[in-house]
């Protein structure tokens, strides 16, 4: 069910990254003095960049490779080595990961392919593999990768050409990738654009190295502020969701490409890198709850490498402010930000006064429209950022110059503008769309103005960096422990009333009812509610009653007795094996607001709430949120207020304002509740779970446990 935990890395396992990035001797195992050959491109990088430590090429058919000294095997060579590439074929390459441990070798970086991405019997030898590394303490990365590099130490070990083509500068990008081609690619398209990066690496199937520990790895590396990630699955949830954590608490933005999230996407992912790809939504909510953000193209992965590379400050905030230079581009920025749920908040009255001294004509509301008589006189542009910083209303700023900016003349100026206002404002991000040459841009850059000259490109990412703010500025969570004691689900099937049971017992309330198992007692049952009454059936095998006449409303005592018996048979009608604990009788309950309370277990990163409210919200329009359990009343009351049917509970139109208070305890206990039992429960459904007026709490009218056994 769960995937196999992990620890969280620990010394040691620093220390055996720091010898993977940071090696003082390599050994490569297949060295070709062929450059251009799988075994011969790392040697070519340490050569050509001047990688300080130790190379010792591998080959009993050559007494030197590409210049250096050639060795017939590891034994014979005669120092410690650090790191052992093995780019041999699959058939050698366990004799090969033997003699590394036999020479003591610290890490083993293998290229070679044919293990747990093509089936059973790769993933038994792949198994082989990590026993024997193991036995000796030694780590592997890979197999079925394309290597890694440390470029502070000037170390390259991979087969690809894209580190010759561009070669490598030092920044602040560190790049994971569980496909090596999409990691080549990666390094590529991020030095296109001119950004420096300090390690990279490529995982494929993270038989013991796995992209979650480099992702730590590289959180506590103080050369490293941007993790850019791309991943295909992940085996160990918590592990995972560990790193992103510590990404966030250290302020250090985590940017996710992540695939298979259609079915035919998650088939080509198991057959690529023998990943287990979880549920997209679910992913999707790992991402929210620890503050990385997950792209959808390759060009927003990089768009927002870049910016985070550039921008020292992430603002805890959701105000953008629009200034541009065509009017039409402004509303299209503000229609944009507004889509994105960003605030475009508008300039005082007297702001709006002061701008239109310096242009009579301009749109002052915001987007401020400063107009094309900014080329003729471009201090109006100084002056209508400065009008809109000292409001003190916006946490980010995107500024549209259009070709303006073209002319070398008109760009000197604009770039001294921009030194004034940085002068004046060095810690409000603003995004810049201008036309300048990349050593203006680069002046831009150093002044920590981020230069995407696509308007709407530009806010998609002012808004991502303002969430990345947002997750930033929270503090560890720490889950209000509502349970008295543990509560332990069956590992068996459970009927409806034993399902109530439980969750009563972990403090969400639930209707009070009675089972019977007669027609007799079915009419004593509802004569004593004094009242209309519900009737259902109890069977742990028939899970949606109503769909097959389960579930009878408005019964009066003189009809409880037929109904008991047309209950139990349409049960024997639809499902004639099911077993049959009775029927239980309930009161009516006409008052409140349905919601639906759920879990689903997901196999890699445990269990998930669900909130909506009742009926066409979560039918029709889908309308939910989600949390990872556990999680206390204060994240409850902030799931309940992500739904966009929310104002019902406040009291819209003059209904009455319902007990959120309630809810919220009742969600944060189910959490906690899920949390303990995740490896029993494969889903929970509580449905309807009614919010009666404030003050008077909150009920579960109908519960559903469904164990992993009966999945």
């Amino acid at each position: 069910m769960l995937g196999e935990s992990s620890m969280v890395v620990t010394v040691s396992d620093r220390e055996a990254l720091d010898v993977l990035f940071r090696p003082r001797s390599v050994a490569v195992m297949g060295a070709s003095s062929d450059e251009k050959k799988i075994g011969g491109r790392p040697i070519f990088y340490l050569k050509l960049y001047g990688f300080s430590g130790d190379v010792y090429p591998i080959n009993p058919h050559h007494l030197e490779v590409q210049g250096i000294k050639a060795y017939p095997t590891l034994d014979d060579v005669p120092g410690e080595i650090d790191l052992a590439l093995i780019a041999l074929p699959s058939d050698m390459v366990e004799n090969a990961v033997d003699d590394c441990a036999k020479k003591g070798v610290k890490i083993t970086v293998i290229f070679s392919s044919g293990y747990a991405e093509i089936g059973a019997a790769g993933a038994e030898a792949q198994r082989r593999l990590i026993s024997i590394a193991r036995a000796s303490g030694m780590r592997i990365l890979g197999p079925n990768c394309m290597g890694l590099a440390g470029f502070d130490t000037r170390m390259i070990m991979t087969f690809g050409f894209a580190m010759e083509t561009l070669p490598p500068e030092l920044g602040p990008i560190g790049i994971i990738s569980q496909s090596g081609a999409y990691g080549a690619v990666a390094y590529f398209e991020s030095r296109e654009r001119q950004l420096g990066i300090n390690l990279w690496a490529t995982t494929g199937n993270e038989a013991d190295i796995d992209l979650a520990e480099i992702l730590e790895y590289y959180v506590a590396d103080a050369s490293i502020s941007v993790i850019l990630l791309y991943m295909e699955g992940c085996k160990d949830g918590q592990k995972f969701m560990r790193s992103l954590e510590a990404a966030r608490l250290a302020g250090k933005p985590v940017v996710v490409t992540k695939v298979g999230g259609s079915q035919i996407g998650a088939e080509a992912a198991l057959s690529h890198t023998a990943s287990i790809t979880g549920s997209d939504v679910i992913f999707d909510t790992v991402m929210e709850k620890c503050g990385a953000h997950r792209v959808m193209s390759m060009d927003e992965f990089y768009d927002l490498g870049y910016a985070c590379s550039v921008n020292k400050n992430f603002p805890n905030g959701n105000r953008i402010g629009l200034v541009s230079i065509s009017g039409g581009v402004g509303v299209l920025m503000s229609d944009t930000a507004s889509r994105l749920g960003l605030k475009v908040p508008k300039l005082s009255e007297d702001a709006q006064a002061r701008i239109r001294e310096v242009i009579p004509f301009a749109g002052t509301r915001n987007p401020v429209d400063i107009t094309g008589q900014a080329l003729n006189q471009p201090k109006i542009l100084e002056s209508c950022i400065n009008i809109l910083l000292e409001e003190g209303i916006c946490d980010i700023v995107v500024l549209y110059m259009a070709m303006s900016t073209q002319v070398p003349a008109i760009a000197d100026v604009f770039l001294q503008i921009m030194r004034n206002i940085r002068q004046k404002y060095p810690n409000v991000p603003i995004i810049a769309g201008v036309y300048v040459d990349r050593a203006r841009c680069k002046a831009l850059e150093e002044l920590g103005y981020i230069v995407i000259r696509e308007p709407t490109r530009a806010v998609k990412v002012a808004s991502v960096l303002l969430k990345f703010g947002q997750s930033f500025a929270k503090s560890q969570p720490s889950p209000t422990p509502l349970l008295s004691k543990r509560i332990d689900s069956p590992m068996g099937a459970v009927h409806e009333v034993d399902a109530k049971r439980l969750l009563r017992q972990a403090g969400i309330p639930t209707i009070s009812e009675t089972l019977v198992v007669s027609p007799d007692q079915a009419t004593a049952a509802v004569f004593a509610l004094d009242g209309r009454a519900a009737m259902k059936l109890v069977s742990a095998d028939i899970s949606h009653k109503s769909e097959i006449g389960g579930v009878v409303l408005d019964v009066e005592v003189d009809s409880a007795a037929s109904i008991f018996k047309k209950l139990l048979a349409s049960a024997k009608s639809h499902k004639p094996d099911a077993h049959v604990n009775g029927v239980v009788v309930a009161p009516m309950i006409d008052n409140g607001i349905e919601t639906i309370l759920g879990v689903k277990c997901d196999p890699v990163f445990g269990p998930i709430v669900i909130f909506g409210l009742g009926g066409v919200f979560v039918e029709i329009l889908q309308d939910v949120t989600r949390r990872l359990a556990p999680f206390g009343v204060s994240e409850a009351k902030e799931m309940i207020r992500g739904v966009k049917g929310y104002p019902l509970l406040e009291g819209v139109r003059g209904g009455e304002v319902a007990d959120v208070e309630a809810l919220a305890d009742a969600l944060a206990r189910l959490s906690v509740f899920s949390h303990e039992n995740q490896d029993r429960i494969y889903s929970i459904d509580i449905n309807p779970f009614v919010v009666l007026p404030v003050g008077q709490g909150a009920i579960a009218l109908d519960a559903l446990i469904v164990p992993y056994a009966s999945n």
